[in-house]
C-alpha cells in the first residue's frame, strides 16, 4: 500500500464524502439512468456517443427461452442491466462446439449453463437493488492492438471521473486472470493512474491497493514499467467522457468507462454515479480537492473542459517517471521561455521572438517566489502575447485586495520552459506594471528544482 502524509490524505475523498457528493450532484433521475446499463446505452446513443452494439435484451424468462442463440457465435458479453462492481458479467471469446462457448479466461461453458446464468440475473442475483433484473447481450469490443498486448484475459478500459463537466482524474484498468477477465479493481485487476495532460500512465496498483511496478507485455514478451505507457486517442477519450456527462446532465459527478475499439476508437461501456475510490491511490492524488476546484467554474465547451483538466490537473509527468533525472538549480531571478499561441501575431519586437522545439516563444524575466502557490503573469504582457483572449481564460479566481476590495482575477493556461524543462500550468493574471519582473514563479511550478540562496535585486 502507498503511504501518504496527513496533508495529502485530507485531499482524498472518503466513502462517506463520496456518497454525499453522489447525492448532492446526481438527481434521482440521473442515478436511475446510471444504475441501468440499458437506459445509459440508450441515452448515450441518442446523444451521438458511440457504445457497443446491443444484440439482445431479455426482460423475462419467456423472452430468454425464445432467443435464437445461433445469432451469437463469438465476441459477445452478457450483463445484468442493474449489476454493480462487475458481478454477473460473462465475457465470451468464441463458440467452440455444439452448444459450447469459451470465456475470456479460457474456461468453457455450455449453453444450458449460460441460460441458467441469465435466469439468475432475471431473478435479481446480481442486481444493485436486490430486485428482479433484465439481461442484455452486447458485442465485445475489438481490442485496440496496444491494449491487446497488455492482457489476454479481457478488455482493458479507461475510467474517467467527470465533475461539473470537467475530467478530474483517470486510470487505465487492465483485467487479469485473477479478476476473471474483468476490468474491476475490487476483483484483482490492475489500475494505472493517467496524467490528464498527456495521457501517459504514472503509477500502478493491483486489486485494492497493492503497488505494482511492472506488468507483462505480450507483444514485447517481457515485463515493462507501469509508468510511461501512452494511451492512444487520449484527446478523443476525454472528449467522449465530457460528451457522456453532457448526455446525462442529471449527473454532475460520475465515472465514465471507455474502451478502445481498434476500428471505431473510443466506446462507452457504462457510466457509474458512485465510482470507486481506488482511482485516487493509483494516481497518488485526492478527488476531494479536484472536485472543489471545478465546482464553481462555468464550463463553456468541451474544449474548455479539456483545457481545464490539462492545466489544472496535469501531473508533472517528467518529474514522476524520470527517476534518474538530475535536480536542477535555479536562481531567484530566471529567464523563462513562454509559448505564444499558434497563429497569433504578438505585439512584441520580432527580434525577441525565438523558436524552441517547433514552438514560438518569448523570453521573460521571472522572479522565484516560494511564498506564492500559483505563478502569475503581468496583464499587459499577457495581452501582448495573446494569452488573455476570452477562449484562453480558464476561470476567474475571486480574491480580496490589500485595500479590502473584492476582485476577480483571470486564470489562464500557458506553457513555458524553465532551464530546458517544459511546464504546462495555470497562472494568475495580475498587474505587475510597477515591477521589474513580469512573471512570478510560484511553488506549484517549481517541483524538481533547487533554489539558490543568492538574493535578487530590489523592487523585483
Amino acid at each position: 500500500m502507498f503511504k501518504f502524509n496527513l496533508r495529502d490524505y485530507r485531499q482524498f475523498l472518503t466513502k462517506n464524502e463520496r456518497n454525499k457528493v453522489y447525492l448532492r450532484k446526481n438527481s434521482a433521475e440521473g442515478r436511475a439512468i446510471a444504475d441501468s446499463k440499458f437506459k445509459t446505452k440508450r441515452r448515450l446513443a441518442k446523444a451521438g456517443v458511440i457504445v457497443p452494439k446491443l444484440i439482445a435484451r431479455f426482460k423475462d424468462n419467456e423472452e430468454l427461452m425464445a432467443f435464437d442463440w445461433k445469432q451469437v457465435t463469438a465476441n459477445f458479453v452478457i450483463k445484468p442491466v442493474t449489476g454493480y462492481g462487475g458481478e454477473g458479467i460473462l465475457i465470451f471469446r468464441k463458440k467452440v462446439g455444439d452448444g459450447k462457448y469459451q470465456l475470456m479466461d479460457g474456461k468453457t461453458i455450455t449453453l444450458e449453463e449460460i441460460i441458467q446464468h441469465c435466469q439468475e440475473i432475471l431473478q435479481g442475483k446480481y442486481s444493485l437493488h436486490s430486485s428482479r433484473d433484465h439481461v442484455i447481450i452486447e458485442e465485445r469490443v475489438k481490442i485496440h492492438p496496444m491494449f491487446l498486448s497488455l492482457t489476454k484475459a479481457g478488455t482493458p478500459d479507461v475510467r474517467v471521473i467527470v465533475a461539473n463537466k470537467v475530467p478530474v482524474m483517470a486510470m487505465l484498468r487492465i483485467p487479469t486472470e485473477k479478476s476473471g477477465g474483468k476490468a474491476n479493481l475490487q476483483q484483482g485487476a490492475y489500475g494505472l493512474g493517467i496524467d490528464l495532460a498527456t495521457g501517459i500512465t504514472t503509477f500502478g496498483i493491483e486489486g485494492k491497493g497493492d503497488e505494482v511496478k511492472r506488468i507483462y507485455d505480450f507483444g514485447k514478451k517481457k515485463n515493462i514499467k507501469v509508468n510511461g505507457i501512452k494511451i492512444p486517442f487520449w484527446k478523443e477519450i476525454l472528449e467522449t467522457s465530457v460528451k457522456s456527462q453532457a448526455a446525462i446532465p442529471e449527473l454532475g459527478f460520475l465515472g465514465v468507462d471507455v474502451v478502445l475499439d481498434k476500428d471505431e476508437g473510443p466506446k462507452v461501456l457504462e457510466v457509474n454515479a458512485r465510482p470507486g475510490l481506488s482511482i485516487q491511490i493509483c494516481n497518488k492524488a485526492g478527488l476531494k480537492r479536484r472536485i472543489e476546484k471545478v465546482e464553481d467554474i462555468t464550463v463553456r465547451s468541451e474544449e474548455h473542459a479539456i483545457s481545464l483538466a490539462k492545466y489544472l490537473f496535469g501531473e508533472k509527468f517528467a518529474d514522476k517517471v524520470a527517476e534518474k533525472e538530475k535536480v536542477k538549480m535555479i536562481q531567484p531571478l530566471e529567464i523563462i521561455k513562454v509559448k505564444i499561441p499558434k497563429g497569433f501575431v504578438p505585439e512584441i519586437d520580432k527580434d525577441k521572438i525565438l523558436k524552441l522545439k517547433k514552438h514560438r516563444v518569448v523570453e521573460v524575466r521571472a522572479k522565484v517566489d516560494t511564498g506564492a502557490f500559483r505563478s502569475s503573469i503581468d496583464r499587459d504582457l499577457a495581452i501582448k502575447m495573446g494569452l488573455l483572449s476570452a477562449d484562453k481564460v480558464l476561470y476567474y479566481r475571486h480574491y480580496r485586495s490589500s485595500l479590502g476590495q473584492n476582485k476577480d482575477r483571470p486564470v489562464i493556461g500557458i506553457t513555458f520552459w524553465l532551464q530546458g524543462k517544459k511546464v504546462v500550468t495555470a497562472v494568475s493574471v495580475a498587474d505587475r506594471r510597477k515591477l521589474r519582473t513580469k512573471f512570478l514563479l510560484g511553488r506549484k511550478d517549481l517541483e524538481g528544482f533547487l533554489i539558490s540562496a543568492k538574493k535578487g535585486g530590489k523592487n523585483d
